[in-house]
């Protein structure tokens, strides 16, 4: 996974626990030196066992980590990468440019074989005035995360919207496939 996936989850923990904190979660996950560099594609198995032992650390299951996650990412990424937002007009525009913006976060990662990888997991299917279809193909599973941004993002951009996710990995699909709606309208 890219560097900024776990940079983002290490600079809170460090950042509200301390760095002996990310140290002891490290050593929980078995993980030597959680990686931050955004440039480098890191081991999917130890950014994974990382997340899960910040949940253990926090006390928090699966699905409110991903929610905790989501809010830092857009915090984070609203900060570093305002030009992602600037450039979207609205929450379906964000969306429907991720895979793009995804991609493009790989292009620093040196190896070919690991950058496919990157670029490899997000596709724009279907996309109209009020209506998107994205399908991410993953072994690393993480859908959950991709639910929880969602409302982030249509929040971001005071709209709202619905995400039903009509394809999963993890019911023994080939990939997850997110179709969303977007109420034409900002919320007032």
């Amino acid at each position: 996974m890219i560097g900024l996936i776990q940079r983002v989850l290490i600079d809170h923990v460090e950042a509200n626990y301390g760095e002996t904190a990310v140290q002891v979660i490290a050593e929980r996950a078995g993980v030597p030196s959680p990686g931050r560099r955004i440039d480098t594609d890191y081991d999917d198995a130890d950014t994974l066992a990382f997340f899960a032992a910040v949940g253990d650390y926090l006390e928090l299951d699966h699905e409110a980590l991903m929610a905790l996650y989501a809010d830092l990412f857009i915090q984070w990424t609203r900060r570093h990468y305002p030009m992602f937002f600037s450039m979207a007009e609205s929450a379906q525009a964000l969306l429907g440019r991720q895979p793009a913006i995804h991609a493009s976060l790989g292009a620093g990662v040196r190896d070919p074989k690991l950058r496919s990888r990157v670029n490899d997991k997000f596709r724009v299917v279907e996309q109209s005035a009020s209506w998107l279809v994205v399908e991410y193909r993953s072994p690393n599973g993480l859908c959950s995360l991709y639910r929880a941004i969602f409302p982030r993002v249509l929040e971001v951009y005071g709209q709202t919207g619905e995400l039903v996710e009509t394809r999963c990995r993890h019911r023994g699909d080939d990939c997850c496939r997110f179709e969303m709606t977007f109420a034409e309208e900002a919320v007032a």
